[in-house]
């Protein structure tokens, strides 16, 4: 009884210390007005209009967790996540942007996009795996975004699908594609 007794304290301990390790690897992250003030500054000079900040730790993370700062202007290509571990989720934090749901084909589905902001009726989406689509600023805006990871993690290579029907980023008609996507976004909710 000794001996079991013993072993469980040990390994009690060692728990205690792997916690402790762990805890102290990660420090909390507060996201405030300042926080986001910086990534939309950030965003601003940024020859792709945008910043990015991981909270996560590392790609083999099966959240990765981050805060997506977006300019006015800045060209998502429409995309989908595949893997049935990659749904992906949007939180608008500050300003306005439209989440464009795609058909197969390219059109955009009016019915399901959605103007998220934090004055606005719509706060965010959880889009499951396979579903085309893109974000476009209305103004700055701030989402948090959650996407989900399979077993071994992120891989840049298998993380999304560009539709091919949409220009590549940094095209000369990825500038007139991005026009018609943020033309289409002001309408949306008119329609």
């Amino acid at each position: 009884m000794a001996l079991w007794l013993l072993t469980v304290i040990r390994f009690s301990a060692f728990m205690a210390l792997v916690w402790v390790n762990f805890m102290e690897r990660r420090p909390i992250q507060t996201i405030d007005s300042a926080l986001l003030d910086e990534l939309l500054g950030r965003a601003g000079l940024s020859s792709r209009r945008r910043a990015i900040l991981c909270l996560h730790d590392g790609d083999w993370e099966h959240a990765h967790r981050m805060l997506n700062a977006l300019a006015v202007g800045t060209y998502v290509r429409p995309h989908r996540h595949e893997d049935k571990h990659k749904g992906e989720g949007f939180i608008i934090l500050r300003g306005k942007l439209a989440l464009l749901i795609f058909t197969d084909t390219g059109e955009i589905d009016f019915e399901q996009s959605r103007v998220l902001s934090p004055d606005g009726g719509c706060l965010g989406m959880d889009i499951p795996p396979g579903v085309w689509h893109s974000l476009v600023a209305i103004e700055e805006a701030v989402i948090y975004e959650v996407k989900g990871q399979p077993a071994g993690g992120y891989v840049q290579a298998e993380d999304k699908d560009f539709a091919p029907w949409s220009p590549e980023e940094g095209s000369r008609e990825a500038d007139e594609y991005c026009r018609f996507l943020h033309e289409a976004a002001l309408t949306i909710g008119e329609r």
